[in-house]
């Protein structure tokens, strides 16, 4: 009985090693072979009579026979490989112990297919114009590819076995991250000076088994010095083609609107048609140059970004009232619908309200038949999101998916007829995105459109600096002018000379730089061009001089490097062509906020700052609103004001905490400080209270209150002029 269940058992074991792939050979203690399956003698070329209980020498494979004894000997797992017949095997001895002495078990592989799939992989890998360099699990640098050699003029026996990762070979501190194992893939744009100029693009992926088992990494080298390269002259083309378009546009829009404005003397109707569409296609063309520049400042990464907390029904409400007249004009409405208490977003006020102009403008040209607008704004998944709709001809899933790629247009009549760039969507979808937002489209054709993004919220971190606003009245003063362009110098004086202001003209920053100490004018406007670029250097030393640097000066620029300017020291920035509007509201600001006492009034409800605000400024002040506590703040490091205003509840920082802070400044604690609160005082901080000069409670009548202020103000001693003045 004993014996037939050892005969089953064998039997088992036959079946079993017969119907593996691998080859099975057992080798007896006595160096015989016990057992031999179908595939080991397919492979050895042999038949299991001739080998089974023969020695092993009968395999026929001086490698397998050494190695067995050296495994039976030392009684180890060996392995090893050998080719027989243009075929590559591997093989493993494995010892076991049968009663007093060892036998063993050889496993045998058909490497093959495996080692010529490797082979060919090593060819694509050695033949490929990136660079690669593959890193085990401990980091160990196990092949390198030619290209990578020529890229890091080093050869493959000097990096291969080192214990580093690829940023150190860079000469580059680790990724920061950290390892690429927990961190996932990294990339970096890598300038390299040796063993040659590159600029390289480097990417390091990790590995990983079926069981997600962390293999190593490769790290892939690419150069992309010929198209950094070719991107620069791109962006210098594209800046000085718009350096010289737009220095004849700015006298071309500006003359045709002084002609418009009967500057030249009467115009009759035909004229006023012919200059009118005139004034349209220089618009359109200056549209075109923007646009350019905004790509161009996008992909070479130069936009300036100003995000701070953003009232989006404030942003909204201003795109709208654009469209207004147009509206008015074709029987339509912008319906606007947004909650009360949506709260504010992250975002730069400029750009969001280039993305709603964009966007409702393109729901009015793109709506032929009529109908009116939505805009809707609500809080969905921690964003602020923002949708405008229309009920124009809709947008087909295929041009959805391509919408907003760069110079794409939907192909019809429509389109055509309207015409364009294709770059508004792309740019505004670019700064969206660098505010960390999303921007999307759903649309059906025939049924309309409805364009979104999102915005991030707003948090602590983001802090609105409020502006300076002048006292309404007439103004006046001298102001310098400096343009090395004399027709639009002309066309600067006379916007200015217009307003009642005493113009004086620069034509170089030498003339500039002696007429600013000779007439310490109130303001001057300056193109940085001068001099082929050398205004950055005038700005720079007239913040430096203490007879000018109080001066305000408003760059007027063509090359738009806002960054810069603002860095140098100038107070504003308005790009050419010149807004005539922006550039007088600009110019009145300051004139009026340097003739006039400051006051900060710093309240949370808008209602009483608009109030407050208005009130002041037709009294002859300058006035700077804040909404809590931290725009106050933020208010008196750009400009040291004669007097404050403070309520006492407010959000993000409170009236407690800011005439602390005030008072505990040696810069700041003389500044005169009125507090004004509805509320009953916090009796554990009511010490606090007594830093103020006066508590007025709410309601207030509002001429008595200012009378107040004018009290304050004429009572404290005179102030330094500025505290961090220019800053922002």
């Amino acid at each position: 009985m004993p014996a037939d269940k050892d005969r089953r058992c064998f039997s088992h074991i036959r079946a079993f090693m017969a119907g593996t792939r691998e080859g099975m050979i057992a080798i007896s203690p006595d160096r015989t072979v016990r057992m031999l399956n179908e595939p080991a003698a397919g492979m050895l070329e042999v038949t299991r009579n001739e080998c089974v209980g023969s020695p092993a020498e009968a395999l026929g494979v001086p490698e397998l026979t050494q190695s067995v004894e050296t495994a039976l000997a030392e009684k180890e797992i060996v392995k090893g490989s050998f080719e027989r017949r243009n075929r590559c095997y591997s093989f493993t001895i494995t010892p076991y112990e049968d009663a007093d002495a060892t036998g063993a078990v050889l496993s045998l592989r058909d490497d093959t297919e495996i080692l010529a799939a490797r082979k060919r992989s090593e060819a694509i890998l050695l033949s490929t114009s990136d660079g690669i360099l593959v890193f085990d699990a401990d980091d160990r640098v196990t092949f390198v590819n030619p290209a990578a050699e020529t890229l890091l003029g080093k050869g493959a026996e000097e990096l291969v076995g080192l214990v580093t990762d690829i940023w150190t070979i860079f000469g580059l501190a680790t990724d920061p991250e950290g390892r690429v194992q927990e961190t996932g893939t990294q990339a970096r744009e890598v300038r390299m000076e040796e063993p040659e100029h590159r600029i390289v693009d480097v990417r390091v992926d990790p590995v990983f088994d079926d069981r997600q088992t962390y293999l190593g990494s490769v790290s892939t080298i690419r150069d992309v010095t010929v198209e950094r390269e070719a991107m620069q002259m791109k962006n210098e083309f594209v800046s000085t083609v718009s350096h010289e378009l737009r220095t004849p546009l700015t006298s071309i829009k500006g003359y045709i609107d002084l002609i418009l404005d009967g500057e030249a003397g009467e115009v009759n109707e035909i004229q006023h048609e012919f200059l009118s569409i005139v004034k349209e296609n220089s618009d359109r063309l200056v549209e075109l140059i923007n646009d350019m520049l905004d790509i161009s400042r996008i992909e070479s990464g130069r936009i300036v970004l100003k995000v701070q907390p953003l009232d989006v029904a404030e942003r909204i409400a201003g795109a709208v009232n654009t469209f207004k007249a147009v509206t008015d004009q074709q029987g339509r409405a912008i319906h606007v619908e947004i909650p009360g208490d949506l709260p504010k977003a992250a975002g730069d006020p400029d750009r969001v309200g280039q993305v709603l102009i964009n966007f409702i403008s393109n729901a009015i040209k793109y709506s032929p038949q009529g109908g009116d607008v939505f805009v809707r704004a609500e809080l969905a998944d921690d964003r602020v999101r923002v949708g405008i709709s229309d009920e124009g001809i809709g947008i087909s899933p295929e041009d959805q998916a391509r919408l907003f790629t760069k110079f794409y247009r939907v192909d019809s009549s429509l389109t055509r007829e309207i015409g364009g760039t294709g770059l508004g969507l792309s740019i505004c979808k670019s700064i969206i995105e660098l505010l960390g937002g999303e921007v999307g489209v759903e649309s059906e054709p025939g049924s309309g459109s409805t364009f979104w993004f999102t915005l991030p919220l707003a948090s602590d971190r983001h802090v609105r600096t409020p502006s300076l606003e002048g006292p309404l009245g007439s103004p006046g003063g001298r102001i310098l002018v400096v343009d090395d362009n004399s027709d639009v110098a002309n066309l600067i004086a006379t916007y200015l000379s217009r307003r009642g202001y005493e113009v004086v003209k620069a034509f170089n920053a030498s003339e500039a730089r002696e007429l600013a100490l000779e007439l310490e004018p109130r303001v001057i406007t300056l193109d940085v061009m001068v001099d082929e670029g050398a205004g950055f250097g005038l700005l720079e030393e007239l913040k430096a001089d203490p007879r000018t640097r109080d001066i305000p000066v408003v760059v007027l620029s063509i090359i738009c490097d806002q960054g810069r300017s603002e860095r140098s020291g100038c107070t504003d920035y308005l790009e050419k062509p010149i807004d005539k509007n922006r550039l007088i509201s600009v110019i009145d600001g300051l004139v009026g906020s340097i003739a006039s006492p400051v006051v900060l009034v710093t309240d949370d409800d808008r209602s009483i700052v608009e109030l407050l605000t208005r009130t002041l400024k037709q009294r002859g002040y300058a006035v700077m609103a804040a909404y809590d506590g931290k725009e106050a703040m933020a208010a008196v490091a750009r400009k040291r004001p004669d007097a404050i205003l403070l309520d006492i509840r407010m959000p993000v920082m409170d009236g407690y905490e800011v005439l602390e802070a005030l008072k505990t400044n040696p810069e700041t604690r003389d500044i005169p400080v009125v507090i004004m609160s509805a509320y009953q005082i916090d009796r554990d901080r009511a010490s606090v209270l007594d830093l103020a000069t006066q508590l007025i409670g709410k309601p207030f009548d509002v001429e008595e209150f200012v009378a107040h202020i004018e009290e304050v103000i004429s009572e404290s001693e005179p102030a330094p002029a500025s505290v961090g003045e220019g800053e922002s």
